[in-house]
């Protein structure tokens, strides 16, 4: 267990990568139940506020001197914005690929391990919303739920590492 150490902004950019996922993970599940009324709920305009304030985040960050805060928080930011507003499978899986490099500089400099582990269920997020645009028939419903059930996830892991850091008495792992 570490000691947390709310150095930068983490914590505010956090609870907005949070924010987003429920809602991600809602819409997916959703859509993989065939719900139309669940598919049609508008989310955009929710993802697009909250990429503002992941970048006001990674703004944060910069200021703080925290390269890695900054370099992440500002690929969800645009991540988020470009998969919402122009999004496509080539961009989800390229932002995918990014979010792995992240995810080995994050193991390599030794982050926190929640920290890590929410890198790793943001690059599924948009591995399988890249993959479910690539492949067809059953398969788009198996990765549209997969999709969710890593936005659940990783809503579960930021908001708790959120609250971890902006607490100071919940511990860190």
């Amino acid at each position: 267990m570490s000691e947390c150490k709310p150095l930068d902004p983490t914590a505010f950019g956090l609870f907005f990568v949070a924010l987003l996922s429920l809602p991600v993970a809602l819409l997916c599940f959703g859509i993989y139940m065939g719900d139309a009324k669940m598919a049609a709920i508008p989310a955009q305009g929710l993802l697009n506020v909250c990429a503002f304030f992941i970048l006001i985040a990674a703004i944060g960050a910069y200021r703080a001197g925290s390269n890695f805060g900054f370099i992440v928080f500002g690929m969800v930011a645009a991540g988020v914005y470009l998969t919402v507003n122009y999004g496509g499978p080539y961009v989800d899986l390229t932002l995918a690929l990014m979010f792995i490099l992240a995810l080995v500089w994050s193991y390599r400099v030794h982050n926190l391990k929640l920290l890590t582990m929410i890198l790793v269920t943001t690059a599924l997020v948009f591995l399988f919303g890249g993959l479910s645009g690539l492949v067809d028939g059953d398969m788009v419903d198996i990765m549209v739920l997969l999709k969710g059930v890593a936005a659940l996830g990783n809503f579960v892991l930021s908001l708790y590492l959120a609250f971890a850091l902006a607490d100071e008495n919940l511990p860190c792992y």
